[in-house]
């Protein structure tokens, strides 16, 4: 009998789904299986585009300590305007997923979808210091390597990669651990090439990933690049950096994190995919979320506050100097109305420690010097002389 049954579901990537089932009298089983009309499925995915603000009380919902620590934010606020980069983010967020409704496994997750709360586009009306003001979540990037600072690079994550767009020359010609790899695939590639019996677009799809890996076995040879497990950086994706505005920020260019009541410095050390936001280096991950991971983000939670300074990277680029960052990061405040509180002082984790202090060895105690006076024996007192006794013959008598 024909019927109609509705259920509710949800796939891991917490998309939730609702299966509806209906039936209708049919024809007969052998005309019936011969028509694709017959049995179908039927696909909605409806999604809602999120719409950014620049309400005070907005932002203070997701970081009470924000006024505190910025004081001049309400201010800049009331002369904000919201930057372009938030739909073109969205919109792009919408093409990912029209390109994947054949795969709901692949689509984004509700939280990579919902990752940014607002961009804005501060400007202080005196010092006329431009930032830009992303509310977002946090995610953990691991990229990056540097053999002259970091000997050894946990490189097991599944989308790692031993570069970022913030690299410099080298110095040395120190290995770096991941050329090894990139070497062989480049030989395995060149004999499958010469193997012959190719098709066309086989050999064209070889010859040009052969140009891919000579690009990067260039790269890890003549860069250094900064490290995710040990330099604060922060990554924007690249529909925000591809644009040429006054908002627009670059690799280098200076950033602070704010999470909770702390003011992390940092650069722009990485550019992400077109659809993404709220990515920072393992380091600031860690400081802000020991349990940070590869799998583990610092937070879903919208409530970090990332704060870019467009056009303040100083070139050329050179190895992290942290001290330095933070100088210029508390400048940059400063020039944006000022902060209460300071800027966070991150440790250089490259630099090996100072070697333990030698210990000591005890100095056996000298014995005082023997005194003259006790060397010398004293001569013992001399006995008495008996008193004389008189002599009867020659004492006078009375």
């Amino acid at each position: 009998m024909p019927n109609k049954r509705v259920d509710f579901g949800k796939v891991f990537n917490g998309m939730q789904y609702k299966v509806t089932l209906e039936t209708e009298n049919g024809t007969s089983a052998t005309k019936d299986r011969s028509e694709p009309s017959s049995y179908t499925a039927e696909v909605s995915i409806k999604v809602k585009v999120p719409k950014p603000h620049k309400d005070l009380d907005e932002i203070k919902a997701l970081n009470p300590k924000l006024p505190e620590l910025l004081p001049a934010l309400p201010q800049l606020l009331d002369r904000a305007a919201v930057s372009p980069f938030f739909d073109d983010l969205y919109r792009l967020k919408v093409e990912n997923l029209n390109k994947n409704l054949n795969r709901l496994d692949v689509m984004l997750s509700r939280f990579n979808f919902y990752d940014c709360e607002t961009i804005l586009e501060l400007q202080h009306p005196e010092t006329k210091r431009r930032a830009l003001f992303v509310q977002a979540d946090m995610d953990v990037d691991e990229d990056g390597s540097d053999p002259e600072r970091v000997a050894v690079v946990d490189g097991s994550s599944l989308t790692f990669q031993p570069f970022t767009s913030y690299k410099w020359a080298r110095k040395t010609d120190a290995p770096n651990a991941f050329l090894a790899g990139r070497e062989q695939a480049l030989d395995k590639a060149k004999r499958d090439l010469a193997s012959g019996g190719l098709s066309s677009e086989k050999a064209k799809s070889l010859k040009a990933q052969m140009e891919d890996i000579k690009s990067e076995i260039h790269s890890l040879k003549s860069y250094s690049f900064l490290v995710g497990a040990v330099d604060p950086f922060i990554v924007l994706p690249f529909c925000v950096v591809a644009k040429k505005t006054p908002f627009s920020p670059v690799p280098g260019d200076y950033c602070v994190v704010l999470a909770g009541d702390k003011l992390y410095p940092a650069v722009v050390g990485d550019v992400g995919p077109t659809y993404k936001m709220g990515e920072a280096s393992m380091r600031i991950c860690k400081e802000i979320n020991t349990r940070s991971s590869s799998i583990q983000s610092a937070t879903t939670d919208l409530k970090i506050t990332y704060l870019v300074f467009p056009g303040s990277a100083d070139r050329p680029f050179a190895a992290p100097d942290l001290g330095k960052w933070r100088e210029r990061c508390t400048k940059l405040l400063e020039e944006l109305g000022g902060i209460s509180g300071e800027v966070f002082a991150w440790q250089d984790l490259t630099t090996p420690p100072p070697p333990p202090p030698a210990p000591t060895t005890p100095v056996p105690a000298t014995p005082p010097p023997a005194s003259t006076s006790a060397a010398t024996p004293t001569p013992a007192p001399s006995a008495a002389s008996p008193t004389p006794k008189p002599n009867p013959a020659t004492t006078p008598r009375p």
